[in-house]
């Protein structure tokens, strides 16, 4: 079963940031974590219930709301400054 995407306003900037040369690779991304939100690694810590998939140096950060078949998409960004600039306190925001 296809979990329904959803993007935060903030992912929605960030996305608009990034490379055109990997915005094809994070729409396959998004194909892939529809059918299986459980992909990406689990976080803990203060990241504890996010989700992050890795593509090359970009990092999708979210999380999976089963009961509704979603996945919030909270962030996306270069892996040096995703976990900097998106703390999740900030993340909890949709």
């Amino acid at each position: 079963m296809r979990y329904k995407i959803e993007l935060s306003p903030k992912a929605k900037k960030r996305l608009r940031l990034v490379p055109k040369i990997y915005k094809r690779a994070i729409a396959e991304a998004y194909k892939e974590i529809s059918q299986d939100p459980f992909l990406g690694k689990e976080l803990h810590d203060e990241y504890a219930g996010f989700f992050c998939y890795r593509l090359s140096v970009y990092r999708i950060i979210y999380k999976v709301i089963p009961k509704d078949k979603k996945v919030r998409i909270y962030s996306i960004g270069h892996r040096a400054t995703v976990y900097i600039n998106d703390h999740p306190v900030q993340l909890h925001y949709f």
